[in-house]
């Protein structure tokens, strides 16, 4: 009995050493670290949009975060000084005052917004976030971009994921909705007129307008900067599928590539 009980004891010292190193108490939830709470967003940019007023300026007041995901950068110079972000929601075009914004913004990178201070605005009806007004022309005020001394402070980097999935519409399904958004086209073609011409003009450095057509006639003007790096890239003649950035200027809807493997047209035009 003496022998089963010296047993019994060292157990239950073994038992209790095991406790102090492992803790055999209930296990809790670990409290969120400053980069959960960074990338914790408790504002969507559907909801942040709805705050804006065509034509008008305002300044978000409220401590709010907004995360989304980086669908379009500067890296073929087609975006300048700005890049397109999107969640579940909507999207929105961010004006950013730097170059060579793909090295830390990447397509693909998951960013936290700290909003307090930023101002929305539009040009041409295309929702823009900035950091404030230049109303030195009274009668043409403009949204500023965000300064680069400032992007550390506003902005929280993520990871960065591989193969967005764009939102496959046709061009009548198009609306203010998908502003800033990664959306897919298909069987689109350029018509005639814009088939097999530059981009844009490369040699004046100067944006140009080509037209896409889908099969039931439907029309969507693709936007292509004379800095784009493909600008004086020819357009093809087929029909396929296009990926960009929807955007706006008025009423006229836009799309905007990001590179030329954006464009998949290799199957026979339309009939």
């Amino acid at each position: 009995m003496m022998q089963q009980s010296i047993f019994q004891k060292k157990i239950m010292w073994g038992l209790l050493i095991v406790c102090q190193f492992y803790s055999c108490e209930k296990l809790y939830d670990a409290p969120p670290n400053e980069l959960d709470m960074a990338f914790s967003a408790d504002i969507t940019i559907r909801d942040l949009k709805a705050k804006h007023v065509m034509g008008k300026f305002e300044q978000i007041n409220d401590p709010k975060t907004v995360v989304a995901m980086v669908v379009a950068d500067d890296a073929s110079d087609n975006f300048y000084k700005s890049l397109a972000i999107q969640d579940s929601t909507g999207g929105i075009t961010l004006r950013m005052d730097g170059i060579k914004l793909a090295a830390n913004y990447p397509i693909g990178r998951k960013i936290a917004i700290n909003l307090k201070g930023l101002w929305l605005g539009d040009y041409g009806k295309l929702i823009q976030l900035g950091a404030g007004v230049d109303d030195s022309d009274p009668a043409n005020p403009t949204l500023l971009s965000i300064p680069q001394t400032l992007f550390d402070q506003i902005i929280k980097k993520g990871e960065v994921i591989t193969n967005i999935p764009a939102i496959k519409l046709s061009i009548s399904q198009l609306n203010n909705n998908y502003q800033s958004m990664l959306i897919q086209l298909d069987s689109v073609e350029f018509v005639p007129l814009d088939s097999a011409k530059t981009f844009a003009d490369y040699t004046n450095k100067l944006s140009v307008n080509r037209t896409l057509k889908a099969c039931n006639n439907n029309t969507i003007v693709l936007r292509t900067s004379g800095y784009a790096s493909f600008a004086n890239a020819k357009t093809p003649v087929g029909n396929g599928v296009v990926t960009g950035i929807y955007s706006v200027f008025g009423s006229t809807k836009q799309l905007v590539i990001r590179e030329l493997s954006d464009l998949q047209l290799n199957r026979s035009r339309c009939k």
